[in-house]
């Protein structure tokens, strides 16, 4: 079977695995050693940023289940040309802090090397967590000045 293939299988069992269990497990066992985790999010909230190494991925999956309630994950397609495959899909969530309910549509893009995924870069609407986080800072902000 050729790589982009197995690439995309691979990823298609990964994302069913974690949708059925509910564990992010199954990834953070593809993961390579020194995995880079980012996603497209602005500053400010505990999820911004990137994550290296699988130490730092495991530690980010702990501070999703502390912010988030994911209620429902679909994917639709996946994609591979080789070395990278794009997951597309949409994931239903609560928001913990203030029981906002979101749909938001991703995608992922997930790059292998030697079968394992290198780094993931998960492009989404997570703008619930930030308004979140953002009405806490202001709200810490005017406390302060006033």
């Amino acid at each position: 079977m050729a790589e982009e293939k197995k690439n995309v299988e691979r990823t298609r069992q990964l994302f069913e695995e974690m949708a059925s269990t509910g564990s992010p497990q199954p990834l953070l066992d593809l993961l390579a050693e020194d995995a880079v985790y980012k996603l497209s999010l602005p500053q400010g909230t505990p999820l911004s940023g990137e994550f290296r190494g699988r130490r730092a991925i495991s530690d980010y999956f702990g501070l999703v289940d502390e912010l988030l309630e994911v209620q429902e994950v679909h994917t639709w397609d996946f994609v591979g040309n080789g070395k990278q495959v794009i997951v597309l899909g949409e994931e239903r969530f609560v928001v913990r802090k203030t029981g906002k309910q979101c749909r938001s549509e991703f995608a992922f893009v997930l790059d292998f090397r030697d079968g394992e995924i290198a780094r993931v870069l998960v492009i989404e609407d997570l703008s619930g967590l930030v308004e979140a986080h953002a009405a806490v800072s202001g709200r810490m902000a005017s406390r302060a000045s006033g």
